[in-house]
């Protein structure tokens, strides 16, 4: 048949190539990239807004700018909860964010950055100032575990990995802590699928990764991963790897959601031990709450206090920002460092510092053993670090002289650790400093 006979039927019609959105499916598509809470926040903060105007009867829809920063100034100033007293710190931070996602969406300014708003923007600083006066200016941080009630947690019988709920309840903690996950982010939605098992090219051992989620950090950053591995101990069966090879072994097949129903009874030889129904919402986000109280802990404790527990880990060995940040998804260092605190250990040494100098007697009248500090009442010439009153300074000849007599020592940091070391005069030439502070008097 000839090409020029062919008639509308004979031709098949391509596919559409692109899906034409309506107003209101652009709106709903525009508002799915906004998280469920971001849009309970901003409906919330908006809520709080209208009822401030509604007292104040005034109707803000036709307000300019100018006269809308006003407006936001009065409310950051008169703004109180439904018990008519002041919104903690957190609270009206939350508050202020929502209505800028709601100006920014609904009139294109942005409430918080632009200089039309910089009324307002005082106006909040004086309310933040008046919040710290009055005590509501503390956010309560989510505390990392400590070491011993991590050892309680571990050796409890809620993580018992012969029983459905133990195994599940170890694996919750090693995701939450191995990959640094945020409170009930993404829990509800993970599936063992989501698990990439792989083993390391140099050194064989195997390691799980996580799938890259949509997180609250890089929402709309693709390219970022989710950062943490979690390698094999190997030889240990309850190693995270190990245990989470047996927790997939164990879900039931028939239910896709990573997080199941365990049954009460199981034993080694049952190849299902998770209900074909996943553990709902409330009790995914109780779930650190309830193993720290079942194991007797000092303090009950919520799910992103496991996260705070893996920057605090990492930042007490050592390891750099940068690289804390590729497990953790901060984006800066400065959120890094909201995590961070001085561990109790390190409070109890700052003070018995402070006690050394102020030549306070221990507990039972001994003096305090710390280190870097003598702390006896002999004069310097017995070992003692801090000088008396009739030390003489020594000359800066006299310092250059015994800086390159120790430079020239060949046993000079040889040996490093945590002892204070004595330098007897008895041989001048001869140094062995044993990592610590050296003060050198001359009497």
């Amino acid at each position: 048949m000839d090409a020029t006979e062919l008639t509308s039927e004979d031709v098949a019609t391509p596919p559409a190539r692109f899906q034409l959105f309506n107003d209101e499916e652009l709106a709903s598509f525009i508002d799915s990239a906004d998280s469920d809470n971001t849009k309970k926040q901003i409906k919330y903060s908006v809520s709080v807004f209208d009822d401030y105007c509604k007292q104040a009867h005034i109707d803000y829809a036709d307000l300019d700018n100018a006269a809308l920063d006003v407006l936001l100034s009065k409310f950051y100033a008169g703004v109180r909860n439904k018990q008519g007293k002041l919104y903690s710190k957190k609270s009206i931070q939350a508050i202020r964010f929502g209505l800028q996602r709601h100006f920014l969406s609904q009139r294109g300014v942005d409430i918080v950055k632009s200089q039309e708003f910089s009324v307002s923007s005082k106006a909040f600083k004086a309310l933040l100032v008046t919040l710290k006066q009055q005590g509501k200016a503390v956010v309560n941080k989510h505390p990392p575990v400590s070491k011993p009630d991590m050892d309680r947690i571990q050796a409890s019988a809620s993580l018992d990995t012969t029983t459905a709920s133990g195994l599940q309840n170890k694996v919750f903690i090693d995701t939450m802590v191995y990959f640094a996950n945020r409170g009930m982010e993404n829990l509800r939605v993970m599936k063992p699928e989501d698990f990439l098992l792989q083993t390391e090219a140099e050194s064989g051992r195997e390691f799980y990764s996580l799938k890259d989620f949509g997180t609250k950090n890089h929402a709309m950053d693709d390219t970022a991963s989710q950062g943490g591995r979690m390698y094999e101990i190997q030889g240990n069966p309850r190693g995270p790897v190990a245990t989470l090879k047996k927790y997939l072994d164990k879900l039931n097949p028939q239910c896709q959601w990573m997080w199941q129903r365990p049954k009460k009874m199981v034993t080694e030889d049952v190849s299902v031990w998770y209900d074909n129904s996943p553990l709902g919402r409330d009790t995914l986000q109780n779930m650190m709450k309830k193993i720290s109280m079942a194991a007797g802990c000092t303090k009950v404790y919520t799910n992103h206090c496991l996260r705070a527990t893996t920057v605090t880990l990492l930042d007490h060995a050592g390891c750099v920002n940068r690289d804390i940040m590729t497990v953790s998804g901060h984006r800066s260092e400065t959120s890094i460092k909201h995590y961070v605190s001085t561990s109790e250990g390190k409070k109890e040494q700052m003070s018995d510092i402070i006690s050394a100098t102020l030549n306070h007697p221990g507990p039972s009248g001994s003096t305090l053993n710390m280190p870097r500090h003598k702390l006896n009442n002999s004069s310097p010439s017995d070992g003692d670090i801090l000088p008396s009153e009739d030390t003489e300074p020594m000359s800066l000849s006299q310092v250059d002289q015994i800086m390159n007599s120790i430079a020239n020592s060949p046993n000079v940091l040889q040996d490093v650790s945590n002892t204070v070391c004595n330098v007897s005069n008895q041989n001048p030439s001869a140094f062995n400093f044993h990592g610590c502070m050296v003060n050198i008097y001359n009497k």
